[in-house]
């Protein structure tokens, strides 16, 4: 008779240890609401198990009456949208959130829906882990109709501490360019925008008691006395 070999891989050893593999889930996610008459920074709406602090918050940009719009619609206001290909760092929406103690957040995406007004406008995001440096994901271009963008978070290392997100503008091919969001079932919880990732207990790294410690001490000095003798 054949033997059937049972390849044990890491789930199914968590599996029959009882132990269920983290889940990718909502981390924090807001909802639309009208941009010029909201108190910032905005808590989420939708917020994960053991997410202490969230926050939503503008710079540079004017915050219009409506379903969350951020431009300008005076030519000369300096509210008005970054025209330029490379980024304004004075100018975005952020997206903050913290971990409560013991805990990290493994992000795995940012989900979008939004879009323009008649206007181009281009989008990237930047964390504060490597200050705002280097752009996560790929670069997005709204169109005018409403669409569900995800920028992948993945290359970022499990977060023990606050983390900001912050999405630029730029290419935007008008004066009077308007950002746009709406609230969509394609983003998790349901909003305008949602942060996900996995939530869990920071591993910890045990080390040895002292008295184990002067036990394997004891053992390499009775070792080491022992090749002497027999030199």
């Amino acid at each position: 008779m054949k033997k059937l070999l049972t390849i044990l891989t890491p789930l199914t050893l968590m599996g029959l240890a009882g132990v269920a593999p983290a889940q990718a889930a909502i981390v924090a996610g807001w909802n639309s609401f009208d941009a010029a008459t909201a108190s910032y920074p905005k808590a989420a709406d939708t917020v994960g198990a053991n997410i202490t602090s969230t926050g939503l918050d503008t710079a540079g940009i004017d915050r219009l009456v409506q379903s969350f719009v951020l431009g300008s619609t005076v030519s000369t206001s300096p509210g008005r949208w970054n025209g330029n290909s490379t980024v304004n760092t004075s100018q975005y929406v952020e997206f903050a959130v913290q971990p409560g103690a013991g805990f990290q957040v493994d992000f795995t995406n940012l989900q979008l829906n939004a879009r323009h007004d008649d206007t181009d406008l281009d989008l990237v995001l930047r964390s504060s882990v490597d200050g705002f440096t280097n752009n996560l994901g790929t670069q997005v271009s709204l169109t005018n109709s409403l669409n569900t963008y995800s920028f992948d978070l993945s290359s970022l290392a499990p977060q023990t501490g606050p983390v900001q997100f912050r999405l630029y503008g730029l290419n935007a091919s008008g004066l009077n360019v308007w950002f746009i969001a709406n609230n969509s079932a394609n983003v998790a919880g349901g909003g305008f925008v949602a942060l996900n990732g996995d939530i869990t207990a920071t591993p910890t790294v045990s080390t040895p008691e002292p008295s184990g410690i002067v036990g394997l001490i004891a053992v390499g000095a009775l070792g080491a006395a022992s090749l002497r003798r027999r030199g």
